[in-house]
Parts: C-alpha cells; sequence; structure tokens
C-alpha cells in the first residue's frame, strides 16, 4: 500500500492489553471510538459506514465462535479476534475517501487497513501476535492464499475470510430478499437485469469452484457467487454456522430456472449434504 489517506481526526487513545487473552475489550472500545469519529466526519451518508460497523462486529461473534467450535488455545484465539475487528479497518477511510467500497474503484481495503494497522500502531501492545494479524488484515479479501504461509498466519487468516463470508450471506440476504431497486453500494453497481448473465460463474458453480467477483455480470450472478462460498469455509464450524443461519438457501433459492437451474440445484445439493453432517 503505498499511500494512506490523511486521517483529518485525532486519534483515540491506544487500547491497552488485557491480563485475559481472551479479553479484547480495549480494543473493541478503541474501534468504537475511531469509527465514531468517521461516521462524524463522512461527507457522505452514514448509513454504509454504520452497517460496517455491525458488520464488524458481527464478523467478530463469528471468528469467536468458530474459534471456540474449533478448540483454540487462546494465544490463537486472541490473534483471530483482534483481526477479525481490524479486518476492515480501511472501510472507513476508502468510502470517506473515494465514496464506495468497491476495491476496483479505489484501494485494496485489505491492504490499506494492514497498512492503517501499523500507521496507527493499534497493535503496539501486542507483540506476540502483531504479525500474524496484520498479515490476516492484508489477506483477508484476497480471492486466494498464497502459499506457504506460516501456519499462524494462515489459520488466523482463514479464521477471518470464514467469519467475514458468514456475515456478508447475511447482510446480501437481508438486502436482496426485499423488492428493488438495490443500493448500488451492497451489489457492487451491478445491473438488476434477469437477462444478464456470466457463464464463468455459472461454470464455477457447476464444478465447485469458488466464483470472482471481476466475473460478475448482474445481482443474480451474485446471487450465485455468493453460494458458492460454501466451497470455500475452512473449518467445520463455517460449515454448520452457513447451514443453520440459511443465508445461502434463502439467496440461492431467488434464482430463476431458465438460466441458474443447474447451478443452483448443484449448490442447494451440496447444502443438504453439509445438513446430513453430525454438528460440531
Amino acid at each position: 500500500m503505498n499511500t494512506i489517506p490523511t486521517c483529518p481526526f485525532a486519534l483515540p487513545p491506544l487500547p491497552e492489553r488485557s491480563r485475559d487473552p481472551l479479553d479484547i475489550g480495549s480494543h473493541e472500545t478503541w474501534f468504537r471510538a475511531y469509527t465514531g469519529l468517521e461516521l462524524e466526519v463522512c461527507p457522505f451518508e452514514r448509513g454504509p459506514e454504520e452497517l460496517k460497523v455491525e458488520h464488524t462486529f458481527r464478523v467478530l461473534e463469528h471468528a469467536r465462535a468458530i474459534c471456540q467450535g474449533e478448540g483454540f488455545a487462546a494465544p490463537l484465539t486472541r490473534a483471530c479476534l483482534l483481526a477479525a475487528l481490524y479486518h476492515d479497518l480501511a472501510r472507513f477511510a476508502q468510502y470517506r475517501t473515494w465514496h464506495t467500497f468497491k476495491d476496483a474503484d479505489s484501494c485494496n481495503h485489505g491492504e490499506l487497513g494492514a497498512a492503517l494497522v501499523e500507521h496507527y500502531q493499534v497493535l503496539s501492545c501486542e507483540p506476540l501476535v502483531r504479525t500474524a494479524v496484520t498479515r490476516a488484515v492484508a489477506l483477508h479479501n484476497a480471492f486466494a492464499l498464497p502459499e506457504h504461509l506460516p501456519c499462524d498466519v494462515a489459520k488466523v487468516t482463514e479464521v477471518v475470510r470464514d467469519a467475514d463470508k458468514l456475515d456478508i450471506l447475511r447482510v446480501m440476504d437481508e438486502h436482496l430478499s426485499r423488492p428493488g431497486p438495490y443500493s448500488p453500494t451492497v451489489v457492487l453497481s451491478l445491473p438488476d437485469d434477469p437477462d444478464l448473465f456470466s457463464q464463468t460463474v455459472l461454470d464455477c458453480a457447476l464444478t465447485g469452484r469458488v466464483a470472482s467477483y471481476t466475473d460478475l455480470a448482474s445481482v443474480n450472478d451474485f446471487r450465485l457467487l455468493l453460494g458458492t462460498w460454501i466451497f470455500s469455509l475452512s473449518f467445520a464450524t463455517s460449515r454448520q454456522r452457513l447451514t443453520e443461519a440459511g443465508h445461502a438457501r434463502r439467496l440461492l433459492g431467488q434464482l430463476p430456472d431458465h438460466i441458474y437451474g443447474p447451478a443452483r440445484d448443484r449448490l442447494l445439493a451440496e447444502l443438504d449434504a453439509l445438513l446430513s453432517v453430525p454438528a460440531v
């Protein structure tokens, strides 16, 4: 990340480390104070930023559940929780500077987030997990992770990526389950045209691969892409939470038969198969 947007306000006092490795309350306090200041100076409509604050704490909740379900030790859990809290730190400067959450039209928010974590020194009291957390923030939005990552970095990043996807499914389900028109910010300015589709996205669903944002042609493609995330979740706890929530099933159920039927049914069958897996 070459350029960090100027921060137009004084930063809150830095977090302090708790004696309890599972307590990141000081960091949560800092994050709420920081985002409150971002909301105050935002020159645009604040709703999208408010949704990002809510999203962050829901991702944190998912990350905590994944760590507990997978039986992670306390130091690894702490790294996962901090990475979940800070994973979208850059979204606020991104929106304030470019008036968009679309990385292609602004910046890579993962890389900017890692740069801000370092620039703001929010992990100055976390020497044991600082590297893993910062790298997880940088990589959480990558299409695929690099090979040969250190074990702790890979694990923390995978937790954040799973937790992030689980809440994005909720956000999209809530938004797309109501009548349009849809917010351009939420649907990445994609057209809601039932005749537009991407064969590449369809092929990904049919062959068990995760679709890419760069291949989307319509809102319905976006629905299908979200369903392909079933193939990318790293943990049994994540897959269990995905099926229990029902968001992916509802999103796929909104797809029309004439183009999306086979791809949709393939993904629904995958969800049905997960339902038969014993709970974690």
